[in-house]
């Protein structure tokens, strides 16, 4: 376990092997109540952390019940929301929630964009709302000043170009599995070959329990998809 102080009343906490994220953004001002937004929270923490009173949450992929007021956000908009001094921006997507604070140049990309876990695909999707968030994340990183990307599993980067090859392995991957699994689907040899498919589109650096565990939901979603 580590807690690191990035910025002013602005904490990163990380846990595990590979290592997960919590981002913990507070408002601390005279007169007032305390006020924190935890980005990505773990599951317990209620019970592993001493919030304030006015506290919420807010997942970048499938939100859970942590016993804490949720931000609610809307597929395909855009919220500007200030917490204390800090100013970020949460682009919704239908799966997924992309945070950007312009004025420290920190992104949290969620599932994407990871040197050690793979992307998620949300349930019932095919892979396209996925792909466009890898391709707003793009976007964000090279368009604008870059400190600090932040995946929601693996090692965190202020390398303008690592961040890029990261998100283009994502995609890169996306489109596998769509183009190998629809193909299967559609000739009717997803099962006779579906080892060989899941064993052949396994990124080879990505070979940890998790990773399998998620690689094989994502085949699932996607084979459903292509064969609904």
């Amino acid at each position: 376990m580590k807690i690191t102080q990035l910025f002013e009343q602005f904490e990163l906490y990380s846990d595990g092997d590979p290592p997960s994220h919590s981002l913990f953004v507070m408002a601390r001002l005279l007169g007032s109540e305390d006020k924190l937004l935890i980005i990505d929270p773990p599951l317990d923490v209620s019970n592993r952390f001493g919030v304030a009173e006015e506290t919420a949450v807010l997942f970048t992929g499938t939100g859970k019940d942590v016993g804490l007021a949720r931000v609610q956000t809307r597929p395909g908009g855009v919220a500007h929301i200030n917490v204390g001094q800090h100013l970020l921006d949460i682009y919704s997507q239908r799966h997924a929630n992309l945070v950007h604070f312009p004025a420290l140049g920190v992104i949290c990309g969620g599932t994407f964009g990871s040197d050690l876990a793979l992307p998620q695909l949300g349930e019932g999707s095919d892979g396209e709302d996925e792909i466009e968030s890898l391709r707003l994340l793009a976007r964000l990183v090279k368009g604008r000043r870059l400190q600090l990307y932040i995946p929601c599993t693996g090692s965190i980067s202020a390398d303008k170009v690592e961040v890029m090859g990261r998100l283009a392995a994502d995609v890169s991957y996306f489109h596998g599995l769509r183009r190998t699994i629809s193909q299967a689907a559609a000739d009717g040899s997803y099962w006779s070959r579906s080892e060989q498919i899941a064993e052949s589109l396994l990124p080879e650096n990505r070979r940890t329990p998790a990773a399998v565990a998620i690689h094989r939901q994502n085949i699932e979603r996607i084979y459903n998809a292509a064969a609904a």
